[in-house]
């Protein structure tokens, strides 16, 4: 892929032609939030928006070319400056218009082509990839089941299976308030003999911790052990039995949609629905699942169907609004995770205002997931937990104690690959030349090769 960041001189008149300008088709809410987010890189932002009203709420919010019209007209197409573009993004709430789009620009010579697609139903990677060559396809839907399901299911292993010995593991476990763990520094825990809390999710923020940090109620610890440690730790962290079969969904929308049928093979779920109509077509497809007719703000219906002692209460109705609302009473009635889904990106901050345990909105993890796509060759490594963290392996060309490293804060290292021997390393473990260690570290602390005086290595 061309490099697609480079300092450029503002457009302040006319259309640019600069081929390091992004052309953003669609003029919603996410693609504001894009254009704040490439503006800071340098980028000229050129907007395609058909409706006026919109494109004078853009105009006022930011510094951008608007275009009347729609990505499907080669022609307003070409007006943006298409043809010397580097980087065209789709993100209309319409998949058709995304998609030809995309084929659109593809053939206009766009080097690099991001697109929406909402629907399951649209989407064909092999075809809209390998033969349209679409460089990325964005399924919103898909990341909010795969972040619940990460939410709810404990134990979820993280996606480093390329960095990873197959003889350790790095597991999840959710903190309850009975946890001997709770309110204790990292420090004063007691965990197995090689074992090591590499991070602590909390309310979607990641936290590299160091011996001082504490535990509290209901974080995320994401620990590395080797196999077969995993129940040992769970007990440790969480001695009482935590009932996770049940499941409550408001709304029958693509996303509880796909949570129920993912989820229905290991727990019981229920899908409240006010629609008749939708709720009998979901009572057809899903099979082992309840669906009932109702409105998630029905406290008595709540009541009835155990939401207190539900692993997981997720509205997702089309009202933000409500889905809020709802995700606080059943908060309030005692469920274990209150999710609201919300269309609206501005809702997510209400996190730590509202007694709910996690707003998640669609459009957020699409800007973030194009965010990734933009910036991807400028951080070495890889990054997961949704972008924070920078992963990398780095070789070892002098022999030194880790605490003589000095590391900085938000940095930690993982794992000691030696010879045939994994080591799961802490304070007083000694790097031998040879040695490649697994570093992980926020993704704002840039390059940390320099702590180690070499060159890092995906």
């Amino acid at each position: 892929m061309k490099e697609v960041v480079s300092k450029i001189k503002k457009v302040t008149t006319g259309f640019t032609t600069s081929t390091k300008q992004t052309i953003i088709v669609g003029g919603n809410e996410a693609s504001i939030q894009l254009a704040e987010r490439l503006i800071k890189s340098n980028q000229d932002i050129v907007i395609i928006e058909e409706n006026d009203i919109s494109r004078k709420n853009i105009e006022e919010k930011i510094d951008v070319l608007t275009i009347k019209g729609k990505g499907t007209d080669i022609n307003t197409l070409r007006k943006a400056g298409a043809t010397n573009t580097n980087l065209l993004i789709a993100i209309t709430d319409n998949d058709y218009e995304n998609l030809l789009t995309g084929i659109y620009a593809k053939q206009l010579g766009v080097d690099n082509v991001v697109i929406q697609v909402k629907e399951e139903i649209n989407l064909n990677y092999n075809l809209q990839q390998q033969e349209f060559n679409i460089n990325l396809i964005v399924n919103p839907f898909s990341k909010v089941v795969k972040k619940v399901k990460g939410i709810i299911k404990p134990g979820v292993e993280l996606e480093l299976d390329n960095y990873l010995d197959k003889r350790v593991q790095i597991s999840k476990f959710k903190v309850s308030h009975q946890s001997s763990f709770a309110y204790n520094s990292i420090d004063k825990v007691n965990l197995p003999k090689n074992s090591l809390i590499l991070a602590i999710l909390r309310k979607g923020r990641v936290i590299i911790p160091k011996g001082r940090d504490k535990i509290y109620p209901g974080d995320n610890l994401f620990i590395i052990c080797h196999k077969g440690f995993k129940e040992k730790i769970s007990q440790l962290i969480n001695s009482h039995h935590e009932d996770n079969g049940k499941i409550v969904l408001v709304g029958g929308g693509e996303i509880n949609y796909q949570l129920a049928k993912q989820f229905s093979k290991i727990s019981t779920v229920t899908i409240i629905e006010e629609d008749r109509e939708k709720c009998e077509e979901i009572a057809d497809n899903l099979s082992n699942i309840l669906v009932l007719e109702g409105r998630g703000t029905d406290i008595e219906l709540l009541k009835e169907e155990g939401v207190a002692k539900a692993d997981a209460f997720i509205a997702t109705t089309t009202s933000d609004e409500s889905n809020l609302l709802m995700a606080k009473l059943a908060k309030s009635l005692g469920v274990k995770n209150s999710i609201a889904i919300v269309t609206d990106i501005s809702y997510t901050y209400l996190v730590d205002f509202l007694d709910i345990d996690y707003i998640i909105s669609p459009s957020a993890i699409t800007v973030d997931s194009i965010l990734d796509y933009f910036y991807q060759g400028q951080v070495k490594g890889e990054t997961i937990f949704e972008g924070q963290v920078n992963i990398v392996e780095i070789k070892i060309n002098k022999s030194t104690i880790i605490k003589d490293l000095s590391l900085a804060s938000d940095i930690i290292i993982a794992l000691i690959k030696r010879d045939n021997n994994v080591i799961i390393p802490n304070g007083a473990s000694k790097l031998r030349r040879g040695d490649k260690v697994l570093v992980l570290s926020l993704t704002v602390k840039g390059d940390i090769r320099g702590y180690f005086n070499q060159e890092a290595r995906k």
